[in-house]
């Protein structure tokens, strides 16, 4: 506390300085917190949707795979319809024929059964079915085959009934429709399936690891998973049937929280990297600024002494400014480096768009100033990624539809970082629009012509030269050649042609090269 005093005594200014540079932080750190909170909502959102469409894929194959068994039964009942129609008995060895033809190629199939007047006649395959002759659906002795039994006579629909648990372990599913002779009850067809092997099959997709999974039947009688997963917040999924629905319920291996850890964790570490480094940005510029006052009073006090200490002073100065400009300098590449350690394939690539797009600028021939702007926000333009996951930035395979979304949020992500500094050129505009197009088919405003920044423009072209002279997770470089051919031919379509017209020269006439 003595030192801190002692300080504060000996340099005012400076301490004054620190002390707004530590209150502005006191007041980061919450938000920093509420943003964190805000992206981890986020990433469980996005892997809530990621697992709800993992169970629309299992929902199909469910649906697809009983639907197949259940259609066996309409080809049943066409078989008895044909004979009920042409007044002609079933033939009891024409049956199994039929049956056999009916079953082939179809695994889990128990039995086939035709039930005139519900007493059951014809079972197949016999072997095994014996006990099935001669039962009485109608007047069953089990209550639920009763209700079963009236409801298909009644509603003359296919009904289901189980899936009921097998001695020999499985789960049979039986299905049932009602025979009419014109508006006479004939009797009724059914089939039975086990469908445990199905079950399984779901559970053991390759597509399903990482996910806990559990199904229930129209009844929520669970037919397979843990009840443990129907406890955790799950995402359900359905499987329409023709006698109701049942329903899928998945969580991640180890909980939602378990899910997102890693990546908040890195998103909250890298944010807080960048708040740290933005305060003593923010304690240097105060603290340069108090000093250049007290410098200018000083230097007018000293030319009123002396006009012979003026180049003394101005040298200060200058040495001063030089040493922000590096601190800078160095507070930008710290942050580019923050993006790129998130994705390796990327390293170097803010410091190679900027020089191109300064020189791209040069040879156009801007202003020393603006091109200052460029190259800054050039090395800034992909900031916005620090929000992304870093398994999407450094997947080695095409992105899908939903990450490549992600990484179009970047610019947008970008200018939401940068837009409450201020900077002496537009930087955090430019940032926002680096990715826009002459024809607006760009992202992620739409703009076109001359609604977009000229230092975008420029940005646009050096950003797309870049990639494709690099490596990427995904695919070897095309090239230089591919790559000014793709401007040239993009020009006046997507890119700027004064930009395009340049940077051909830079690299065709003047041996411009990307280090």
């Amino acid at each position: 506390m003595r030192s801190m005093i002692h300080f504060t005594l000996k340099d005012k200014p400076r301490g004054r300085s620190l002390l707004i540079a530590l209150l502005i932080l006191a007041v980061l750190l919450p938000l920093w917190w509420q943003i964190g909170n805000w992206y981890g909502e986020r990433l469980l959102t996005d892997r809530r949707t990621r697992i709800t469409g993992l169970l629309a894929v299992h929902a199909n194959f469910l649906d697809t795979a009983i639907n197949q068994r259940l259609a066996l039964l309409n080809g049943l009942k066409a078989f008895v319809d044909a004979h009920v129609a042409s007044h002609t008995g079933i033939d009891p060895a024409e049956f199994p024929a039929f049956a056999s033809v009916l079953c082939s190629g179809t695994k889990g199939i128990r039995s086939v059964t035709i039930s005139p007047d519900g007493i059951t006649l014809f079972a197949y395959p016999a072997e095994g079915n014996e006990g099935l002759v001669g039962q009485d659906l109608v007047n069953d002795r089990r209550a639920a085959v009763r209700a079963d039994v009236q409801r298909a006579i009644r509603s003359r629909r296919v009904v289901l009934s189980g899936p009921y648990a097998l001695r020999q372990k499985g789960l049979e599913l039986v299905a049932r429709q009602a025979v009419y002779k014109g508006e006479t009850f004939w009797g009724l067809v059914s089939i039975s399936c086990d469908i445990s092997p199905v079950l399984a099959n779901v559970a053991l997709d390759p597509i399903s690891a990482g996910i806990e999974l559990t199904i229930q039947d129209r009844t929520n009688h669970l037919l397979y998973g843990k009840k443990s997963v129907l406890e955790g917040n799950p995402v359900f999924g359905k499987v329409d049937l023709p006698d109701g629905s049942w329903k899928l319920a998945a969580t991640p291996l180890g909980g939602w929280n378990a899910a997102v850890s890693r990546s908040l964790l890195q998103f909250r570490g890298v944010t807080l990297a960048i708040i740290l480094l933005l305060t003593t940005l923010l304690y240097l510029l105060m603290s340069y600024s108090v000093r250049l006052k007290l410098a200018v009073r000083q230097r007018t006090d000293d030319l009123q002494r002396s006009l012979t200490n003026r180049c003394e002073d101005e040298e200060s100065l200058n040495r001063t400014l030089m040493n922000l400009r590096r601190a800078m300098g160095g507070t930008l590449e710290a942050l580019t480096f923050a993006v790129e350690t998130k994705d390796p394939y990327t390293s170097g690539h803010h410091r190679r768009v900027a020089d191109l797009a300064r020189t791209i600028g040069m040879e156009m021939g801007l202003p020393d100033a603006e091109l200052d702007g460029i190259r800054m926000a050039a090395f800034l333009h992909d900031i916005g990624k620090i929000s992304l996951p870093a398994e999407i930035l450094s997947k080695a395979s095409r992105l899908s539809e939903v990450e490549f979304s992600l990484i179009k949020t970047h610019p947008q992500n970008g200018y939401d970082i940068l837009k409450e500094i201020d900077f002496p050129w537009p930087v955090a505009r430019m940032v926002w629009q680096h990715h826009e197009r002459l024809d607006g088919s760009g992202y992620p405003l739409g703009l076109s012509g001359e609604e977009i920044l000229l230092g975008a423009r420029i940005m646009a072209v050096a950003n797309v030269v870049e990639a494709m002279v690099s490596d990427r997770s995904y695919r070897p470089t095309p090239g230089l050649e591919k790559a000014l051919e793709e401007i040239g031919a993009q020009r006046g379509i997507l890119y700027d042609p004064a930009v395009v017209d340049a940077c051909l020269r830079i690299f065709r006439e003047k041996d411009f090269r990307l280090a």
